[in-house]
Formats: C-alpha cells, structure tokens, sequence
C-alpha cells in the first residue's frame, strides 16, 4: 500500500502537465460525494451525531479512492507495462 508520501510523489508526477480546471474538479468531486454521504444520513434521519460520525468514518475512505483513481492507478499501470517490456 503506498504511503502518505508516496502519493504525493505520484500526485506531482502525474500533474506536471494537468490543468487548473482538473485540480478544481477533483477537488469538487470529492465534496460532492460528501456531500451525498451528509444527505443519506439526513435521509436516514439519522441523530447529528449519526451524521457526524458517518462523515468522519467516510472522509477518509473518499479522499484516499479519489487519490488511488486518479493518481496512483495510472502510475502502477505505466510501472507494470515497464516491467512487462
């Protein structure tokens, strides 16, 4: 599993010629999603404290598989056809 360190590495290798736009929209992907995640515990009816502890459970699971699809997959992908040849 690659490290918080680690992701920045593949992060900067793979945004060297990505727009702003990009970065913006990842960024708004990810709220979006915790947004739907804050209106599902409002549509269980869910007590805030519910809400509160199912946002924090989920932050992390979110922002790392937004990362792991748009960073480090492609990287492991390129490492693995290297390999191949």
């Amino acid at each position: 599993m690659a490290g918080l360190l680690d992701v920045f590495v593949m992060k900067e290798r793979v945004n060297n010629g990505s727009s702003t736009i990009m970065i913006i929209l990842e960024k708004a992907s990810i709220l979006i999603t915790l947004l739907i995640i804050i209106a599902i515990g409002l549509a269980l009816h869910l007590p805030s404290w519910g809400i509160g502890l199912m946002f924090g459970l989920s932050l992390g699971p979110v922002v790392f598989g937004h990362y792991y699809f748009i960073y480090i997959r492609p990287v492991l992908k390129q490492q693995k056809a290297k390999v191949e040849e």
